[in-house]
């Protein structure tokens, strides 16, 4: 079963309170759709082509191009990706346009803002819409001059991360997704054994940083010699790339546990989450709003989105009850977690078609303001 997933690893390409969306009939304003052209300078936006739009990619010029075409609900989508695509080698009479950019770093701010300051120089925009991978202390307000409300050429917004300015009219939020940059592969039902007996009731891999909950959590594990039960791998120092046999590890351990443990790292929000959820692994996820500026008062937060869209996870306040969660997890029959697996799977791809008839939606109500 994991050989088959890892195969799926070997060449991973470089990119070339929301309601539910209600059924969008094509208006006659709309009646012959343009070409939506989606320009990927994130690593989510690999996420949104792949996961929720379900495209494919090909390589061009050795991967400094990628590039991929569909057709969803009648709109015509071309997405571009990669380091060859700049201001100046994208089509210049890009009509309407999907962005999606990185937030999170001062320099990925100001790489994103060469893209944004660029837009006015393509003399046929008329429509764009951006998926940004925010700031994991929900620091976005950079954004706001370049929004239409504010005189800008942005027509709405999707941001990662619980940030205050989501309001569902101009500002949208996104989900994090799956870690596309470290070759996590879009998983098939038939990749994924919902059925046997899994090995370990939970399992962490990850970074170990100093002073936080994760230094209590793995405390937690071994002072109550859980280690037979749960599988247990942390590093000190976090690290950006995968081979392909740590890649293969980390998806094993999610594969063979039925719990995967998400303490908090910068935000409450993590991979680690969209990935167990496709694995058929719960997520127990630290139910605690990080330092930063992202919704405290919503009584969803954090998690905001997910838990609106009522995602199966476990929410724990402090690592010392996991033992107590355990050993009421020893008393599940097979039959009751493989129930469980079975419905966080098709919650999960629930979930990625409505993010993408959300997406949708907006595109066709972007597209009626001309």
């Amino acid at each position: 079963m994991m050989g088959s997933l890892l195969k799926e690893t070997d060449s991973y390409p470089l990119t070339e309170t929301v309601s539910p969306p209600r059924i969008i009939q094509k208006s006659q304003i709309i009646s012959s759709l343009p070409t939506i052209e989606v320009w990927g300078k994130a690593a989510i936006g690999e996420y949104l082509w792949k996961h929720i739009l379900g495209g494919e990619l090909t390589d061009k010029d050795n991967s400094w191009y990628s590039y991929g075409s569909l057709n969803v609900n009648n709109i015509s989508f071309i997405f571009r990706s990669g380091p060859g695509v700049a201001p100046n080698t994208v089509p210049q009479n890009v009509q309407f346009l999907v962005l999606v950019i990185n937030g999170r770093s001062e320099s990925k701010i100001s790489a994103a803002k060469i893209w944004l300051d660029s837009l006015p120089s393509f003399r046929y925009l008329r429509n764009v819409i951006l998926v940004v991978l925010g700031d994991e202390k929900c620091d976005n307000d950079w954004l706001l001059p370049y929004m239409k409300s504010r005189g800008g050429k942005v027509n709405a917004a999707f941001l990662v991360y619980d940030s205050p300015l989501v309001d569902n009219r101009e500002f949208f939020q996104w989900p994090l997704g799956v870690a596309t940059y470290r070759g996590f592969p879009n998983l098939q039902d038939e990749d994924i054994d919902l059925l046997s007996s899994r090995p370990y009731l939970c399992n962490f891999l990850g970074t170990v940083y100093k002073n936080s909950s994760r230094e209590t959590l793995i405390e937690t594990i071994k002072l109550n010699n859980l280690e037979d039960e749960c599988l247990i791998l942390g590093r000190p120092k976090w690290s950006p790339l995968e081979t392909k046999l740590t890649l293969g590890r980390y998806i094993s351990s999610i594969h063979k546990s039925d719990l995967t443990l998400n303490p908090v790292g910068m935000n409450t929000e993590c991979y680690r989450i969209y990935e167990s959820l496709s694995l058929g692994s719960i997520p127990v996820v630290e139910d605690v709003v990080t330092t930063g500026n992202c919704d405290r008062n919503n009584f969803q937060s954090p998690l905001r989105l997910l838990k609106d869209h009522g995602a199966p996870l476990i929410f724990i306040k402090n690592w010392s009850d996991l033992p107590l969660l355990l050993s009421e997890e020893r008393m599940l029959t097979l039959e009751e977690k493989v129930q469980r697996r079975i419905f966080a799977m098709q919650w999960y791809k629930n979930f990625k078609t409505t993010m993408r008839d959300i997406l949708i939606e907006t595109i066709y109500k972007v597209l009626e303001m001309k």
